[in-house]
């Protein structure tokens, strides 16, 4: 559905939430102010009013407590670092600055000790040590969730270049980059806090890689629409299909919201067919296999509960 409002489309589904919520989002806040990014990036009231942590009991309504904690630890992290990155479309300085400190940020998850004092920094190790804690038996988790976050940190270097050289962003560069800043970094969570033991040859298979792909742009364009009202306003806009649509197709924005409402019905209908193209991997693949795809469906609806329902973030 499309509400003008909000410019909000979801994903059909029914509302979950963890029983935890309240603690976790509490956790959140803590552990936001344990390592100095509020008040050193965003005041506290920015913090609780994001509500990270009850985005996290969203995505993932039934894990632990220590695992949605550490989600909700991550999401802080990853909004953190992404608004210091749009603020480079209006500060040139601190967009050079911030495209150097994304380089840290890759070799502290390559396995790089950190010395230094930086606040991001610190806050990453910590999230790496849990996340390499948890997997440790499954190495290939922590491998896909790592490289899913370097690409994420490479376009978003790739972005302040774009703002800084008022590049122009088409319709074929938005397929072909915005899923790496999208939604891929919290999938691997799912079989991480489920204790799923599927193949690496299944992951990686290209009918699993092709559903993963459809939900990750299921949910980067709601994110479009939901956000439309704050990226219009930045002095270079980025990865928004809206913007980008716009110009390239001369429309006007009540028809670039009707044309992403409709690429995000196009990519509904692509990922429910690839689910019927999914090969038999035996009973007990195709059981945690199922499990995996439902959590990572959860997280896009998650998602968008809490940034249209919850907290109103994008209105």
């Amino acid at each position: 559905m499309l509400n003008r409002k909000y410019a909000m489309v979801t994903i059909p589904g029914d509302v979950k939430i963890s029983d935890h919520s309240e603690t976790v989002q509490a956790n959140t806040v803590n552990w936001a102010q344990e390592f100095n990014l509020s008040p050193f990036f965003k005041p506290l009231k920015w913090y609780n009013h994001a509500r990270f942590g009850l985005q996290a009991a969203r995505e993932y309504p039934f894990a632990s407590l220590e695992h949605i904690t550490l989600a909700g630890e991550l999401l802080t992290w990853l909004f953190t670092v992404d608004d210091s990155c749009d603020r480079g479309s209006e500060d040139k300085i601190r967009a050079v600055q911030m495209t150097a400190q994304l380089d840290v940020f890759i070799s502290i998850l390559q396995g790089r000790i950190y010395q230094g004092n930086g606040h991001l920094e610190l806050a990453l190790g910590n999230i790496v040590s849990k996340m390499r804690s948890i997997c440790s038996d499954r190495p290939f988790l922590y491998q896909q969730f790592s490289t899913h976050v370097e690409d994420y940190l490479t376009e978003c270097k790739l972005e302040i270049r774009m703002q800084l050289h008022r590049h122009q962003v088409s319709i074929d560069d938005y397929y072909r980059e915005r899923p790496f800043t999208g939604f891929y970094i919290m999938f691997p969570l799912v079989a991480m806090f489920a204790g799923l033991r599927i193949p690496q040859e299944v992951y990686t298979h290209p009918v699993v890689k092709r559903i993963e792909l459809e939900l990750n742009l299921l949910g980067c364009l709601s994110n479009d629409l939901h956000s439309i009202s704050r990226e219009a306003a930045l002095e270079e806009a980025g990865f928004n299909l809206i913007l980008i649509a716009k110009r390239e197709y001369n429309l006007t924005m009540d028809d670039a919201i009707d044309f992403v409402s409709s690429e995000h019905q196009r990519h509904l209908q692509e990922f429910e067919t690839a689910r019927t193209l999914l090969p038999d991997f035996g009973d007990r693949i195709n059981t945690q296999l199922a499990k995996y795809i439902a959590g990572v469906y959860q997280i896009v609806r998650g998602y968008d509960d809490w940034a249209v329902l919850d907290t109103g973030r994008y209105s």
